[in-house]
């Protein structure tokens, strides 16, 4: 299921906008999106999941490459002092304990959290 959410990541990152067009598609009963879904349902029924686990993973990484799709390519600029003051508005998310991952480290981090919890019974 991992493989087969991150293969799934990798080509829609390959297509600009792939994110939103496959976030759109279900709701036109797109074929290539319904055997999308169609292939994700099979792997997580074969492995023993329920079958919402399906529409949670895809949700999940087409939200994931939506964000990563609208990221600049180079972040703003940053004084010293405008830096000084995010840290001071924003301790938690600009402080030490927040971990400071690339996005495949993210990514891989939040598929394992998903996985788990598809793994334990509700």
């Amino acid at each position: 299921m991992a493989t087969q959410a991150s293969t799934l990541r990798l080509s829609i990152k390959q297509h600009p906008g792939g994110a939103q067009l496959l976030a759109e598609c279900p709701g036109t009963l797109s074929t290539g999106a319904l055997s999308l879904m169609e292939r994700l349902l099979r792997t997580l029924l074969d492995a023993g999941l329920p079958a919402g686990a399906a529409d949670t993973l895809l949700s999940h990484v087409t939200g994931f490459v939506l964000q990563e799709q609208n990221q600049p390519d180079e972040p703003p600029p940053v004084t010293a002092e405008r830096y000084a003051e995010l840290c001071e508005r924003f301790p938690l998310l600009m402080g030490p304990s927040m971990p400071r991952l690339s996005q495949d480290e993210k990514f891989t981090r939040s598929l394992g959290r998903l996985c788990a919890g598809f793994a334990t019974p509700a």
